[in-house]
């Protein structure tokens, strides 16, 4: 899918520190389910089915990252860069479908990647989509811990156990979008990604979401990273100044093919 590459900025100040459900949909997990031609008889013409977790978690500001910007709402020049993100996938999606699986990349850690992810992933969820933020950072995960939310079950038990999607995705509220956490360290990250359990996994709960947003490993530290961009769509890089060097990004990108690269965040460049 060829398409032309986008940059973005996300300015911050270095010295900082790294509903749209009804209240009968939050009664209880499961999927709901329309026959063919219910929704348009309900007057509904694009209505299809929806995800209802079993679990549910309340962001509270006290515990979120500061970095997540788009929850906190104090940075506003940064709320407008992941605004107009949002927008460009958005669009992008509709000109290039399918494109809704987005893996969200570095070359190295402490790039603010996974900041970046969440980030987004809110954003597109003020824009009324419906999102699902996975996290394949196996060896490092972060998604809970940066929320501040803790979760009893998630991507590694839906795919090593066989548990039901809406038992192992959390709704994260009042936000209004999904995660499917790693809870702990996994070592055999590439065994798991590469079998043929997570594609399947993946395609089960596609038609649910209009975006699913994939955390992953440093580029150039794991293969991990390499067997996501097989399964998504596309890939937004996210560098950080000072941290990330021209020809580390550039071996980074040289992984990906033109066409697989949405665009490039730089992340937390001084105001």
């Amino acid at each position: 899918m060829a398409q032309k590459s986008e940059m973005f900025k996300i300015i911050h100040d270095q010295e900082q520190e790294e509903n749209r459900d009804s209240k009968e949909e939050k009664k209880e997990g499961g999927l709901i389910k329309l026959e063919p031609g219910q929704s348009e008889s309900l007057g509904f013409p694009n209505v299809r089915a929806l995800m209802r977790p079993v679990q549910e978690a309340e962001v509270s500001l006290a515990r979120v990252d500061q970095h997540l910007v788009t929850i906190n709402e104090i940075d506003p020049q940064a709320l407008s860069q992941y605004s107009r993100l949002a927008t460009a996938l958005i669009v992008a999606a509709i000109k290039n479908p399918p494109l809704k699986r987005i893996l969200i990349a570095s070359a190295h850690h402490s790039e603010g990647r996974t900041c970046v992810l969440l980030n987004l992933a809110v954003a597109l969820a003020k824009a009324k989509k419906r999102v699902l933020v996975v996290d394949t950072d196996l060896m490092r995960p972060s998604v809970g811990r940066l929320l501040g939310v803790d979760t009893e079950i998630g991507l590694v038990e839906a795919l090593t156990e066989g548990v039901a999607p809406e038992a192992t995705i959390t709704r994260v509220s009042p936000i209004g979008f999904d995660i499917l956490p790693t809870r702990a360290q996994f070592l055999n990250s590439a065994e798991l990604l590469a079998s043929g359990d997570f594609p399947r996994f993946i395609a089960e709960i596609d038609s649910y979401y209009d975006f699913i947003l994939f955390d992953s490993a440093p580029l150039l530290s794991s293969a991990d990273a390499s067997l996501l961009i097989l399964n998504t769509h596309t890939t937004i890089m996210v560098v950080r100044p000072g941290v990330t060097t021209t020809e580390q990004m550039s071996k980074a990108i040289a992984m990906m093919s033109e066409e697989s690269l949405f665009g490039v965040v730089m992340n937390r460049v001084p105001k």
